[in-house]
């Protein structure tokens, strides 16, 4: 059981990851006493960039291609490390927070 739940930490983290601007911009926009955009506006945003072409320049090399690449798998990695909510984490191993940190930087 400890298992599925630290799967399902990890794919609720990345799942709900882009409704936290939609939170921090509907909250400064109530401060500001305006309704603001939709919590679900970086959906939005993602699902149009998504369905975009990719443009290279013919000078591009490898690492503009693998740079996004790169960073989405060492936040999955982190994700995998930490432990959420008390559930252990699926990738658990004495000194885990120091590749944690190196990860994020």
């Amino acid at each position: 059981m400890s298992t599925l739940a630290s799967i399902a930490h990890v794919v609720l983290a990345l799942w709900l990851a882009p409704m936290m601007p939609g939170v921090i911009n509907r909250v400064k926009a109530w401060f500001a006493g305006r309704r603001g955009p939709s919590l679900l506006q970086a959906y939005y945003d993602l699902w149009k960039l998504l369905n975009k072409g990719a443009v290279y320049s013919k000078t591009t090399t490898w690492t503009f291609v693998a740079g996004p690449i790169i960073g989405l798998a060492c936040v999955t990695t982190a994700l995998l490390i930490v432990p959420l909510g008390g559930v252990r984490g699926l990738i658990a191993f004495p000194g885990d927070f120091l590749l944690a940190a190196y990860l994020s930087a």
